[in-house]
């Protein structure tokens, strides 16, 4: 009798041990280590051998909150999270990535009367790694870029912080992206989390089932240089448990000089759903640099590099006073060029300022180029060809190429040159002048060369 009572005057002698919440990934927001926007895929890949690091800063405030008793409960008050990505592509078509967050902080209401374990205040979330193939590309003409991605994050990292799921899990998403004009870059994206569910079931508390994932996301980013803004609107829908949960996000990337980029991002979140906070502010850099760059130029036989200049119209020479032809007879010596009777290359070339398609004030080229066209009909063909160097400014955007030789081909169309003798080609930075390592070689690089044709079998394509 002695030993009862001695229990039951004893406090908490019956008290129920904390409960600890179960082990699931709460984080949402998926930032794009890739190109392309922050928040969205954008449904383009690196270049063969583009190494990209981003280091980061994530701060969320109330990211997770519980019902008790009618009124919202702050499981997470906030929480800031340090994330080290590094993404690497392996061809024009593959990219792989990893990256690994770290929790540095976390703050919440004592959850001890809820009878519940509080979170870790510092650990180590799952790694995730994934792959990226690139389907469709704007550099080759395609309409749209659009690519297809999985992400596996992996069973592993400290317990108790909400960053890490008991199993594996994975993140299956289709991404598109395309121009709107020549500086706004629409982004859509389509993904599937599957994950073995849990319930966060505590006597206090309400139920709340989490499990696998509809997630989608719209974005408009804009692609000019060097500062760059996007917004973008991400959801969330649990279609076993029939909830969804709205992020609204926006922010700005600057690239103070080649190869570097910082970025910052803010955003608003609607809904309850663990991962969806009332808002977050995310804050890094970006490291880009191409690894084994060959600056030699190039040497495809299918684009010519030669420095014979196009001939010079005579001063206040007009249209309709030009008679004869500037392509000599077979045999006759060029004053063009080194010719052969199927093709001969000028030496006309259009240069761009850094991540721009705006023709400049004057380029006596392409004046000549329009001469040349219009005097001489046996020309049968001329071909367009956009380059970009190789910075992240204008590698960011993919249709850039493109871009600057329709420039080009509107400016020709627009002085009488028959568009059925033009045919546009976009290279991108896969074609190089000069070398890339230098600042004079990328503004010999950021151009559109013209090439003449005298019959063949190719026909022009607008």
């Amino acid at each position: 009798m002695g030993t009862l009572a001695l229990l039951l005057l004893a406090p908490g002698a019956f008290a129920q041990e904390p409960a600890a919440l179960p082990a699931f990934l709460m984080e949402r927001l998926e930032i794009n280590p890739g190109p392309g926007p922050l928040a969205t895929g954008g449904g383009t890949v690196l270049r063969a051998a583009e190494l990209r690091v981003l280091i980061l800063g994530h701060y969320q405030h109330e990211p997770m909150t519980l019902n008790a008793k009618g009124e919202t409960m702050p499981i997470l008050t906030s929480r800031t999270t340090g994330v080290l990505a590094v993404a690497l592509g392996l061809s024009s078509r593959l990219q792989i990535d990893a990256r690994i967050p770290v929790l540095t902080q976390r703050e919440g209401d004592d959850l001890a009367s809820q009878g519940l374990l509080g979170p870790t205040r510092h650990g180590v979330g799952s790694p995730r790694v994934g792959a990226r193939v690139g389907l469709l590309r704007t550099e080759e003409d395609d309409a749209v870029d659009l690519a297809s991605e999985v992400s596996v994050y992996l069973p592993f990292g400290t317990q108790g912080a909400f960053a890490r799921g008991a199993d594996t899990s994975i993140l299956a998403r289709v991404m598109v992206g395309g121009m709107l004009g020549s500086i706004l870059a629409p982004s859509f994206e389509l993904g599937v989390l599957v994950r073995r569910g849990v319930t966060i079931e505590v006597p206090t508390l309400e139920a709340r089932e989490l499990g696998s994932e509809l997630r989608l996301g719209a974005g408009l980013m804009t692609t000019g240089a060097p500062l760059r803004a996007e917004v973008a609107i991400n959801a969330a829908l649990s279609w076993k448990q029939a909830r969804g949960a709205v992020e609204v996000l926006g922010g700005a990337r600057y690239a103070p000089r080649e190869g570097v980029e910082l970025f910052a991002l803010g955003g608003l979140g609607f809904g309850s759903e663990p991962g969806i906070p009332l808002f977050r502010l995310v804050a890094g850099v970006a490291f880009n640099s191409l690894l084994g760059e060959d600056t030699r130029p190039d040497s495809d036989t299918s684009i010519v590099h030669e420095s014979v200049p196009l001939p010079t119209p005579a001063p206040n020479r007009r249209v309709s006073d030009m008679q004869g032809s500037m392509i000599p007879n077979p045999g006759e010596a060029s004053p063009v060029a080194n010719v052969s009777r199927d093709k001969f290359v000028l030496d006309g070339r259009v240069y761009f300022r850094v991540g721009s398609s705006e023709l400049p004030e004057s380029s006596p080229d392409l004046e000549r180029a329009v001469e040349l066209m219009l005097t001489n009909p046996s020309v049968k063909l001329m071909t367009v060809d956009g380059h970009t160097d190789d910075s992240a400014t204008e590698t960011f955007n993919p249709r850039l190429g493109r871009a600057r030789a329709e420039a080009v081909w509107r400016y020709l169309v627009e002085r009488g040159v028959s568009p059925q003798k033009l045919r546009l080609r976009s290279y991108g930075p896969e074609h190089p002048a000069q070398s890339n390592g230098t600042v004079e070689g990328r503004e010999k690089n950021r151009r559109v060369e013209l090439l003449l044709m005298l019959p063949t079998n190719l026909e022009a394509t607008p």
